[in-house]
């Protein structure tokens, strides 16, 4: 934990740069230009989810990387309370946004015709699926559009960064997550769970640890995504 905060510090200045192009207007909320509805297409109010930690999830169903990260985000919600998801769907057709949502009945959603959808796309500059832009509704800001790599490599902590104002996960955590799940045969990989959490990486048994080698999958641009 003392690493991935020290860590967070030390990149503060340009975090904080990241955080102002990212947000869309730091004087006024994005839930503020939303509408929200549940799995069920029931319309869910916005003050519902104001107090919680909040994670944009643009994907597309159809895709195996994105439907990784989606176990990877359930295991996340049903741990967390106090995070809830809010799709923003780059599906093929409304059907499949449906198909989407039924599957994850935890996750909220911007209504698939909504134009505002395409413009968080755009005005946040979100370049492939999937992307899980972390967005603080206090300061009105995102505290990251590495969610995804949060959830992979800092499950168990990460929450907490995010609530002190950090990432979430440190480029070293990135690093160490990408090198295990890519390494060689018998570099790391023969290892223990116990040699290996000595050296720093994740164990087998994490919630996280079986879906790092994604990491280095080519994005889908949603631009194609028609």
């Amino acid at each position: 934990m003392s690493d991935t905060v020290d860590s967070a510090a030390a990149i503060q200045s340009t975090e904080r740069t990241i955080k102002a192009k990212a947000t869309i207007d730091k004087h006024q909320s994005i839930l503020f230009r939303i509408k929200l509805q549940d799995a069920a297409g029931k319309h869910v109010p916005v003050f519902e989810v104001a107090n919680k930690t909040i994670g944009f999830l643009c994907s597309a169903g159809r895709y195996a990387v994105c439907q990784e990260l989606s176990v990877i985000v359930d295991r996340f919600l049903e741990a967390n309370p106090s995070f809830t998801i809010i799709y923003i769907s780059l599906d093929s057709s409304e059907a499949a946004f449906n198909t989407t949502l039924q599957t994850h009945p935890r996750w909220l959603a911007i209504p698939y015709n909504d134009p505002v959808r395409i413009d968080i796309l755009t005005e946040w500059q979100t370049q492939g699926v999937p992307c899980l832009h972390i967005y603080d509704p206090v300061e009105h800001e995102i505290l990251t559009s590495w969610g995804g790599s949060c959830l992979r490599f800092n499950f168990d902590h990460c929450m907490e960064d995010w609530k002190q104002g950090y990432q979430g996960v440190t480029y070293w955590q990135i690093l160490k997550g990408w090198w295990y799940y890519n390494a060689p045969t018998g570099v790391f990989k023969d290892m223990t769970d116990e040699e290996l959490a000595v050296k720093g990486f994740p164990s087998s048994a994490s919630p996280s640890s079986n879906s790092g080698d994604n990491i280095s999958q080519d994005r889908v641009e949603s631009k194609k995504d028609k």
